[in-house]
């Protein structure tokens, strides 16, 4: 598949290649019914997987790999309705996906929540944020 989604008979199953896959049976979003739920999304650049060094190039990346992901549901950061945040280092890393947060929402406020864990992602990507995603284009 190259882009766009596959029906099934309640759950369109969203994938875009200009987005990160995951390594199994789990697509990068979904849509129900207007709903979107985007799986866990990582600051990975989106071919070679690899993680940004720098904190903010890393946020930057996962904003990117969020709005093409929505784009392939015929959605924005503006149908966004609430984000769950997972930082490595929530104290360290925080101040820094604030900034690119508000860059790229603006005004748009979804809810959101923050947490710290230290074993998430790939083996060995040591990423600082994986967000989760539920959006609603109506």
């Amino acid at each position: 598949m190259t882009g766009g989604w596959l029906r099934s008979p309640i759950v369109i199953v969203i994938h875009t290649p200009d987005a990160p896959t995951h390594t199994g049976p789990v697509p990068q979003a979904v849509e129900a019914g207007g709903w979107i739920y985007v799986s866990a999304l990582f600051g990975a650049e989106p071919h070679g997987h690899a993680i940004p060094a720098d904190a903010r190039a890393e946020a930057e990346q996962l904003f990117a790999n969020l709005s093409a992901i929505l784009a392939a549901a015929r959605a924005d950061l503006s149908h966004v309705v609430r984000v769950g945040i997972v930082m490595r280092n929530l104290q360290r890393d925080r101040p820094v996906f604030n900034q690119v947060w508000a860059e790229r929402f603006g005004d748009h406020r979804p809810a959101r929540s923050a947490i710290e864990a230290t074993d998430f992602g790939r083996p060995g990507e040591n990423a600082r944020y994986l967000v989760e995603v539920v959006a609603f284009r109506g």
